[in-house]
């Protein structure tokens, strides 16, 4: 049987240039391809990772760039939120400013209403609209997102839960403003009012009352305190306050006359006690009634008396009924106001709170 021929090993011999003797290195013929396949091997992966450093590189410069973006996007979003913070937070000076004012102009009117005897209008609570959150900062879920933001982390990134805070304030401070575009109407028209009440009184007071703060405060707390309604449902007068001639004689008459019928029902012009009630000379069946800060009303003429000495009446309650008591001419009322023993003309006291035409005759 022929036996199998052996490869021969390569043989590598290595000549230097110097006078030593040769190298020489024996190689099997299996180790050739080993190296080569290596050798291939370690090409392509030496390819892969150039084109992969490539690729990275690549993508850094990509990385590097959009953190340059997103960084700018971060400065514009802050400036931003600061440029909003300072609205805010002027936007809440002038409303607390403006809310400070007008507490103390509503303050002031309260003061005036006391002072002439107007009687302080009930607050009634008034459904205004709701401002949206969402047209501030988006909606509450945004908000609430955007508060929750990582405020620690660097980088540039903005201060996100002041500036919730600051959305909150915002959508409070424009429900703020709702309220008052709401309310403001209204307490204007009542301020109005009140101007037009505070005329008619002026206009009943005399001209050199008007120019001392003390004597004009002093006036509008009398005509306060006087009696204004009138004493019958009829608003014409007969006879005015002042002088006149009766029965051919010059006289002054210290109130009006008011002709009614018999049994017509006299009314307590302003809450009092009854002074005096029963027969007054030339007032007939009369009654006098005490009142506040020295006035005094007095009702003659009656044909009935309903109300006795020392009684105490309200405004608007029946005393008595008319008639042509006393020194008259005529069924009527006579009615006169006094102040501190002086009688003044009813006229400027009558109809204050609520005016009517009245008819000369």
């Amino acid at each position: 049987m022929p036996q199998k021929k052996r490869k021969q090993p390569l043989t590598l011999i290595v000549v230097p240039h110097s006078e030593r003797a040769p190298i020489s290195f024996r190689f099997p013929t299996w180790l050739v391809p080993l190296v080569s396949t290596l050798s291939l091997a370690l090409l392509v992966c030496l390819g892969y990772f150039v084109v992969r450093s490539h690729h990275l590189s690549q993508e850094l410069v990509k990385l590097q760039q959009a953190a340059g973006v997103q960084t700018a996007r971060e400065g514009e979003m802050r400036d931003t939120i600061l440029a909003q913070q300072d609205e805010v937070q002027d936007l809440s000076q002038q409303v607390d400013d403006f809310q400070s004012e007008w507490a103390g102009v509503r303050a002031l009117s309260a003061d005036i209403q006391s002072l002439i005897g107007l009687p302080t209008p009930t607050s009634t609570p008034i459904a205004t609209p709701e401002a949206n959150p969402d047209a501030f900062y988006g909606s509450s879920a945004q908000v609430s997102r955007f508060a929750a933001f990582d405020t620690d982390a660097k980088g540039g990134q903005v201060r996100a839960a002041s500036a919730a805070r600051d959305a909150l304030m915002a959508v409070e401070r424009s429900q703020d403003l709702v309220r008052m575009q709401v309310t403001l109407p209204r307490t204007l028209n009542a301020l109005m009012d009140l101007r037009d009440e505070i005329l008619v009184r002026l206009d009943r007071i005399e001209p050199e009352q008007r120019t001392n703060p003390v004597e004009l405060e002093e006036q509008l707390r009398l005509l306060a305190a006087a009696p204004h309604l009138w004493p019958t449902e009829t608003r014409r007068i007969s006879s005015m306050f002042g002088y006149r001639t009766l029965w051919g004689k010059l006289e002054f008459h210290k109130g009006i006359d008011i002709p009614v019928w018999y049994g017509t029902k006299v009314f307590a012009t302003k809450d009092g006690i009854v002074k005096q009630a029963g027969y007054r000379g030339g007032f007939g069946w009369s009654v006098e009634l005490q009142h506040e800060m020295g006035f005094i009303t007095i009702y003659g003429h009656n044909s009935q008396l309903l109300v006795s000495d020392g009684d105490k009446v309200e405004a608007g309650d029946v005393i008595a009924l008319s008639g042509n008591s006393g020194r008259s001419t005529g069924p009527h009322l006579h009615y006169e106001i006094q102040l501190n023993g002086a009688s003044v003309d009813p006229l400027k006291y009558l109809g204050l709170d609520e005016p009517n035409a009245v008819e000369e005759g």
